[in-house]
């Protein structure tokens, strides 16, 4: 069924008019979100997929991205948000995700800090309200434009706040995270590197392209030998 129409009556002689009937509900101020720059939009949606293909296994996980988690009057929207077993359908899930009272707390958080003034509040206020919530794993992607990725990585639940290391290994997620100059890379703990789509569709035309390689060298190669053969035949 869809949505309802409205109700209407008619003016005998006259015309319809619609009386559309409308419901008042208090509706819960939520702060601005500013809006993000390409590069920041780029690095949580490729972290995302990544972490989409890895939990792919475990149908009950959800990754949610940017809606504002409150707890005890605090609210924060984390980029991206993973809670691995009981969330609510995502269709009833609003831009406000209360806690615990609209379902369970985030197991782990992924923030990208793509400048100076983001990357303290990540470390600093976030950490402090992550902690609050009780969140297992804490990742923070610092990449500033046109230097290197560094990561720093925390447990909440155990009071940390995170701090700068070389490999964050989430225990919560069953992955390994590393990177190199301007990306993130993500591994499980078997060594295997997780992808997202495009980049396995990347590195599947990159094989198939040195397959072809390969195969035209053998070709001319073949094709070298069968003349060399023939001139001496000739002779």
């Amino acid at each position: 069924m869809g949505c309802p129409p409205p109700r209407f009556r008619e003016v005998t002689g006259v015309a319809v008019n619609y009386e559309v009937v409308t419901e008042l509900v208090e509706i819960e101020e939520v702060p601005e979100k500013l809006p993000e720059s390409p590069w920041h939009s780029a690095i949580v949606d490729e972290l995302k997929d990544k972490l989409t293909t890895h939990l792919v296994s475990k149908p009950e996980a959800v990754i949610i991205r940017d809606i504002y988690f409150q707890h005890k009057g605090k609210r924060y929207a984390p980029d991206i948000a993973i809670i691995l077993k009981g969330a609510p359908p995502l269709a009833r899930i609003g831009i406000i995700y209360h806690v615990p009272e609209d379902g369970p707390l985030p197991d782990a958080i992924v923030e990208v800090a793509v400048h100076a003034k983001a990357l303290g509040e990540a470390i600093s206020e976030k950490a402090d309200f992550y902690a609050e919530l009780q969140v297992k794993d804490y990742l923070v992607v610092e990449a500033f434009p046109e230097k290197p990725i560094c990561l720093w990585f925390g447990h909440p639940v155990l009071g940390e706040r995170p701090t700068l290391i070389s490999e964050a290994r989430s225990e919560t997620l069953g992955i390994v995270v590393r990177a190199k100059w301007q990306t993130v890379r993500m591994f499980d703990f078997e060594g295997n590197e997780i992808l997202s789509p495009s980049e396995a569709l990347e590195r599947e035309r990159a094989k198939r392209q040195e397959l072809e390689r390969k195969i035209a060298e053998l070709e001319q190669l073949l094709a070298q030998r069968s003349m060399i053969k023939m001139a001496n035949e000739k002779q």
